[in-house]
């Protein structure tokens, strides 16, 4: 199976976790939303379509209100009397049609008699039909107060009438006609006309029968879609409306934010993959470097580091690989140095063994010539060659030392008085400089063979005095415990120091700053502590002095556990 980049790997994990969860929220909101819009429009839709079915029953009541009123008034009760002779109907008609003007209630004021003649009118009819009779009068009213209404939709303005039973007034069971008043239909439809939800509404307002009273004309566009109907009954006219509203009209805000959530959604995808991509190859990036720098370093170039990392996990990598490769560059280099050193122990093991013989011969003969001869010049001239040859011996017996070092006897010893020993020893010279110690060495007990210990101190601190100037120079020592039990011995005096181009061949044969000096003082001293599993480091300034760092695999503190020989 094919392996995935991390690369994708980021992309795909952005896809699970980011972009399909969204997707999903976005759905379920949607449809949450939806469905809480659809209730409060429904609820909202209902109550708004009773409230015009009770606005309009109000406007009816209204209505029966002053035609009740107008049943009651003597002068119309008593015009059904007078109607037969005819007597005083003009003023009858008169109070009609005052009352009819003060109201505004009524288009036209009619009183019928119980045969469907009419009694008296208001405003008065132009077409000669005053006397027409309104056949059937007795079964448009039935049971006593009783009142009805009947809608006349073949005028081109309809009109619905309303009627209402007179009593004499003399004997209230008794009836004597009907008022009939008219109104025009489109008072009574005033508030459906007015109901305006957007477009595609249609209207409906039908009578118990089913006889349609009022519809809006119905488009083709209207028919389209599904519709939700709405519905509300009129108990005092008997009357239905009707109030169909396309879903689109209910969920355009629903829609609406459906498309805009798409369009969101749709930006935020865009928007978060060039991001995760770009995110994956920022994140990738210092991986490509680190391999990149890895397979720099596994082609010889050892000096390689990686550098301008961005990431804290990435540049603790990249600071473990420069950490890593500054040691093998450090153990290829002492690996390197161990190996020129290895031949010249053997060159120098040979030398010295030539060497030797010739110079003994050399010393016998001077010293000889120094005790024969009379002449002062000449004994002079012995003894400065005898003074040469001990030189020369020095050299070849630290030639001898440096090639074939003494086997390491480790034991338990007191760094303090290892110290103190190689202190003592130099007393002599640390008073011809005039120098001052500082030893702040706290006691630990090392693992170490003491005298090749005491060598290398003393080593170090005459390299240090001849760092030194004369009544000024200061050696300081020192010790410190690391948290993982490593024990550091430093030395620091504050002498001329050493170039920055020299310090890497400090521990060289033969490499000296002194015109005195052999040049393997250092080395030895480096040679000793690696027999003694010790590790040695050289740091300097120049003109401020040099500073080196004695390393102790372990140690252990005095106690009585612990003995110290």
């Amino acid at each position: 199976m094919r392996q995935i980049s991390l690369k994708w790997h980021i992309f795909l994990f952005y896809i699970l976790l980011g972009f399909i969860p969204m997707m999903v929220i976005s759905y379920f909101a949607v449809v949450s939303y939806s469905r809480s819009i659809n209730t409060l429009t429904d609820d909202y839709l209902t109550k708004l379509v009773q409230r015009i079915a009770e606005q309009t029953d109000a406007l009816g009541q209204n209505h029966f209100k002053y035609l009740d009123i107008l049943v009651k008034f003597p002068y119309v009760q008593l015009s059904f009397h007078q109607f037969p002779s005819g007597g005083q109907l003009s003023t009858i008609q008169e109070k009609l049609e005052l009352f009819r003007v003060n109201t505004e209630s009524f288009d036209r004021i009619t009183l019928l008699a119980n045969d469907g003649h009419v009694v008296a009118a208001t405003p008065s009819k132009n077409d000669g039909g005053r006397n027409k009779p309104e056949m059937a009068v007795n079964f448009l009213v039935m049971g006593k107060n009783a009142y009805s209404h009947k809608v006349d939709l073949t005028r081109e303005n309809p009109k619905i009438r309303l009627y209402k039973r007179v009593y004499d007034y003399r004997d209230p069971e008794r009836p004597v006609g009907v008022v009939a008043t008219e109104v025009a239909l489109e008072k009574f439809l005033i508030f459906t006309q007015q109901l305006d939800i957007g477009e595609g509404i249609r209207k409906t307002v039908a009578t118990g029968d089913g006889t349609v009273v009022y519809h809006e004309p119905r488009t083709i566009k209207e028919m389209r879609g599904a519709k939700k109907e709405f519905t509300a009954h009129l108990a005092l006219l008997d009357w239905d409306i009707r109030v169909l509203v396309p879903e689109r009209i209910l969920l355009k805000d629903v829609n609406r934010l459906s498309g805009r959530l798409l369009a969101f959604a749709a930006f935020v995808a865009f928007v978060a993959m060039a991001v995760s991509l770009a995110a994956s190859r920022i994140a990738i990036k210092p991986l490509v470097r680190i391999i990149d720098g890895i397979k720099e370093f596994a082609s010889g170039n050892l000096s390689y580091r990686i550098s301008s990392i961005t990431g804290i996990e990435t540049r603790r990598v990249a600071v473990a690989f420069n950490t890593m490769a500054e040691e093998l560059q450090k153990r290829q280099g002492e690996l390197i140095q161990a190996d020129k050193l290895a031949s010249l122990g053997l060159l120098s093991a040979g030398f010295a063994h030539e060497v030797r013989n010739p110079l003994a011969g050399i010393k016998t003969s001077a010293q000889v010539l120094a005790k024969r001869s009379s002449s002062a010049e000449t004994k002079d001239l012995a003894i400065g060659i005898s003074k040469e040859v001990d030189r020369l011996n020095k050299l070849v017996g630290d030639l001898l030392h440096f090639s074939r070092p003494k086997p390491s006897h480790k034991k338990p010893c007191d760094l303090v008085d290892i110290i103190n020993r190689a202190l003592t020893i130099l007393d002599s010279e640390i008073r011809k400089k005039n120098a001052k110690i500082i030893n702040k060495v706290a006691r630990h007990c090392v693992n170490v063979a003491p005298e090749q210990l005491v060598q290398v101190m003393i080593n170090l601190v005459l390299n240090a005095l001849a760092a030194v100037e004369p009544d000024k120079g200061v050696i300081r020592m020192d010790s410190r415990v690391s948290p993982d039990n490593k024990l550091t011995v430093t030395l620091s005096d504050n002498g001329h120091g050493i170039p920055e181009e020299k310090i890497t061949h400090l521990f060289d044969p033969f490499f000296s700053l002194s015109k005195e000096g052999t040049g393997l003082g250092l080395s030895i001293v480096k040679l000793l502590l690696g027999n003694n599993g010790v590790r040695i480091d050289a740091e300097s300034v120049e003109g401020e002095g040099t500073t080196f760092r004695m390393v102790f695999k372990k140690h252990s503190y005095h106690s009585k556990e612990v003995h110290c020989g």
